[in-house]
Formats: structure tokens, C-alpha cells, sequence
């Protein structure tokens, strides 16, 4: 099974296309993001940090308010996007993740590719890539909770407690009463003072050991 690489596990002239199109991305060149992130990802899928900068490329035209066209919109391609690749979730997941990437490419931009990305990923065991398609969700659609949950179970599962607390707040703002984020908090609570104390732990030992 493939696994999700860094860049630093490109050779050097694709790390340089990864440094050139930061640069692009910092002078507004989104057009120039897209095309060299979008190739790079062809031949490489499982690099999660090039799939971010391309949505980084295309979140600020895509995030936002949006109207009731374009909502009408996305849930048509959503729905027929979702039907496409259902069979192929189960069995190819890898891909289904080039063809979410072969639409991000396109600028073809809804929240269905990211729901689906991030449960192909899910099959991969792709963890960062399932990070990155959960916040995009959100970011796409900021004022629903349920996206929001999804996105703390995962960050849960990494080992990200904090990030998880502070996306299960978000949702208990606004429904106090909402069992599955009370659960989640609950759960997000535990693992983040494990996760303190096991640091403790470990500092003290180093300390110790470095001191005997």
C-alpha cells in the first residue's frame, strides 16, 4: 500500500517546484500553484503537503458566502460525484484520491471531494491527508457543526487533543446540549492530559537519566 510522503522525500528538482510555487502562492500566482501542484500530485498522491498548498492555492476563491446558485450547485456535484466513486472507495481507494486531485485540479471545488478524500484516505491510513480533507470540509462549510465533529474525531485519532478541544468548543457554543460533542470533549479532555502527563513523564526521566 502507498504511503503518504514529505517533500523532503522528493528529489531536488521536485523540491524545487514545491519552494517555487510557495513563492507563487505568497505573490498571488494561484494559477501557477495549481498547475505545478496539480502535476506533482499525479505521480505522487500521497504527498500531503503539496495537496495542501494547492488548496491553499484555491480555498480563498472558494471559501466564504456563497449563493444559493452556486449551494444548488454544489450539491448536484456532490451527489453525482459521490454516486461515482462509491464502488470505488471499497476497493481502490488510491483511486478515488486521484480523482478528487484530478477536480481540485480543475478548480472544480465542493465540499463532496473533501468528504470523499477524506474517507479514501481513511482506507490508506493516510492521517495528515484525512487532517487536510476535514479542515477544507470546514472551511467550506463554516457554519455547520457536523463537519466540525468530524474533523475532531480525527484529530483525535492523530494524537491531536488540543486541536480537537477546540473544534468540539466551537459546536457546544452554539449547541450546548449536542451529545456527541459532549462525548468528544470528554474523550478530547482525557487524551490531552495523558498526553501532558506522559510528557511529564518523559521529561522527567530524560532529566533523570541525564543527571545519573
Amino acid at each position: 500500500m502507498m504511503k503518504e510522503t514529505t517533500i523532503h522525500e522528493f528529489d531536488k528538482r521536485l523540491q524545487k517546484q514545491v519552494v517555487q510555487a510557495r513563492e507563487a502562492l505568497k505573490k498571488d500566482g494561484k494559477d501557477y500553484v495549481v498547475q505545478v501542484c496539480g502535476e506533482l500530485l499525479k505521480n505522487n498522491p500521497g504527498a500531503y503537503e503539496v495537496r495542501s498548498l494547492l488548496w491553499e492555492a484555491l480555498r480563498s476563491d472558494f471559501t466564504g458566502k456563497s449563493s444559493r446558485m452556486n449551494w444548488l450547485r454544489n450539491q448536484s456535484s456532490g451527489i453525482q460525484f459521490k454516486l461515482a466513486t462509491r464502488t470505488l472507495l471499497k476497493k481502490h481507494p488510491l483511486e478515488v484520491v486521484r480523482r478528487c486531485d484530478e477536480l481540485l485540479r480543475g478548480k472544480q471545488v465542493f465540499p463532496q471531494v473533501f468528504i470523499t478524500l477524506n474517507k479514501a484516505a481513511a482506507s490508506l491510513d493516510w492521517q495528515e491527508t484525512q487532517v487536510l480533507a476535514c479542515r477544507a470540509v470546514v472551511a467550506l462549510d463554516s457554519e455547520k457543526t457536523a463537519p466540525r465533529l468530524i474533523l475532531s474525531e480525527v484529530l483525535l485519532n492523530v494524537k491531536r487533543p488540543q486541536e480537537a478541544i477546540e473544534q468540539v468548543e466551537w459546536v457546544l457554543a452554539r449547541e450546548p446540549a449536542n451529545g456527541e460533542a459532549q462525548t468528544l470533549l470528554k474523550n478530547a479532555s482525557v487524551a490531552e492530559t495523558l498526553q501532558r502527563g506522559n510528557w511529564e513523564d518523559t521529561d522527567t526521566t530524560f532529566h533523570t537519566k541525564k543527571l545519573t
